[in-house]
This record gives structure tokens, C-alpha cells and sequence, in this order.
């Protein structure tokens, strides 16, 4: 009797999972090119209006997020294993963090969030350079 539950209950989950936040931006399965992905971190511009970005590259930037395994699928920012190369300070960038996942903190759509959490991320970044 259980043994004949478990594929139901294994559809319930995943149906539950796709109805409550699962995250995928990303219209082309195959992923995205390291360079490509590159290009459009590297490239970012200072005096950017968040409002004025379509809807389409704001996803297409959640996607290499995503892909490169900066955000999960339900959009929350993983920087575990930057912390741990030594690549971001923990410590020091936690108060910045903190700010911009407090400042989008209300904003449902998944791509927009996860876009304006990023520019918040980068904006902080350009300031030192």
C-alpha cells in the first residue's frame, strides 16, 4: 500500500515545488556560454535605471545567475562558495548584502528581484573601483 503512494506523493512534491516559488528563468536548457555570461557581468553600466531594463534581459541576467549557481531556484543569493575560495570577504560584504536583499525583499517576480538585488550587488562594487 505505501510502495504504491510513493509516486503520488513524489508528483504532489514536485507540483508543489513548481507552485510555490521554483525558479527557472531560463528559456534555453542547454545553458549559457562562460564568456557570454562574462560579457554581460563585466559590462555592467554604472549609471543604470533598473526601471528602464526590459523584462527579458533582467531574466536573461537571472538566468546566468542561475546557472552559475549565484542564486537557487528559488532566487536566494549563494555566495557559499565564494565565501569559502576566499573570493568575497564574508564578513565585509554582509552588510551590503543584507541592504539590497532588504531592499527588493517585497518585489514578487522572480527576475525582477533577482536583477535589482544584483545591480544593488554591483553598484556597491563599481563604487570601489
Amino acid at each position: 500500500m505505501l510502495v504504491e503512494l510513493v509516486p503520488n506523493i513524489l508528483w504532489l512534491l514536485f507540483l508543489f515545488k513548481l507552485a510555490f516559488g521554483f525558479f527557472d528563468p531560463c528559456e534555453d536548457k542547454y545553458g549559457i556560454k562562460e564568456e557570454e555570461a562574462n560579457a554581460v557581468m563585466e559590462n555592467w553600466p554604472r549609471n543604470l535605471q533598473v526601471a528602464s531594463v526590459n523584462r527579458t534581459h533582467k531574466c536573461y541576467v537571472s538566468c546566468i545567475l542561475w546557472y552559475f549557481g549565484i542564486i537557487d531556484s528559488f532566487a536566494n543569493i549563494r555566495l557559499d562558495k565564494y565565501f569559502d575560495l576566499g573570493i568575497i570577504d564574508e564578513y565585509a560584504f554582509a552588510p551590503t548584502l543584507n541592504r539590497c536583499v532588504y531592499q527588493y525583499r517585497n518585489e514578487s517576480d522572480l527576475c525582477e528581484r533577482t536583477f535589482g538585488m544584483f545591480h544593488c550587488l554591483r553598484l556597491e562594487k563599481l563604487a570601489t573601483i
